[in-house]
């Protein structure tokens, strides 16, 4: 049982641990600054975690379920999750950064907060398969990286797209104000992504086509602001 725990959050971690190591050697990214981010995820657990541990059952005054899910999952897991990520990002290192290099650090504070609640998952798998007795199984660990992971990697990115449009990007002259799109298009992403994995028949495979749609959205609002620079993503 040990051996499997250890195997496990080392599993949970591994797409952190890659990006870290990817990141300074390909794009030459300080480690302390990728460390800063890394902590910040784990900051951001915290008050997500108490939000929706304590936010009281509202389900009573909708007649719809559907409509009670959408509506919960647009606000907790979308606008209250990415409002405080997005907050999180300003203490990230800036200075002297390309689009590109603020990108790649915002992706590594959204993969390490994934990460962290990919541990606590496992955890709570891990008690209850020895509840039950059952035999700890790491397909639900790989199918949170390839989803939940990328969500939070995404959505972490376009609001730390939306901070860079906030500072005018590396060019003061080229400042066109805060793209408040960017940080919309990070909440309803990640709302729906929640919404659509909350199902347990078809509709499940929905939240595939979110993750699809939020790697193509981050690519979309990157190349949007990356005027007058020479990196590429």
């Amino acid at each position: 049982m040990i051996k499997n725990m250890i195997l496990g959050i080392l599993i949970c971690f591994l797409p952190l641990l890659a990006a870290v190591l990817i990141f300074s050697i390909t794009k030459k990214l300080r480690f302390t600054h990728q460390l800063i981010a890394v902590l910040l995820g784990l900051l951001a657990v915290l008050p997500i975690s108490f939000i929706q541990y304590f936010i009281p059952d509202l389900s009573g005054f909708f007649n719809s379920p559907i409509l009670f899910s959408i509506i919960q999952s647009l606000i907790l897991y979308g606008l209250i999750e990415e409002a405080l990520k997005t907050a999180l990002l300003l203490p990230l290192p800036h200075k002297d950064y390309s689009c590109l290099n603020f990108l790649l650090l915002s992706f590594v504070m959204g993969l390490a907060l994934g990460c962290f609640e990919s541990v606590v998952y496992f955890f709570d798998h891990l008690q209850n398969a020895k509840a039950k007795g059952a035999e700890l199984l790491f397909r639900p660990i790989f199918l949170r990286i390839f989803t939940s992971d990328i969500i939070h990697l995404t959505c972490t990115g376009l609001g730390g797209l939306f901070i860079w449009s906030c500072r005018g990007g590396a060019n003061a002259s080229l400042r066109k104000g805060p793209r408040f799109s960017i940080l919309i298009t990070a909440i309803l992403l990640h709302g729906f992504y929640d919404f659509f994995a909350g199902f347990t028949n078809g509709l499940r495979w929905f939240s595939g086509a979110v993750v699809l749609l939020a790697i193509v959205e981050c690519r979309i609002k990157y190349t949007s602001l990356q005027s007058g620079e020479n990196s590429a993503i």
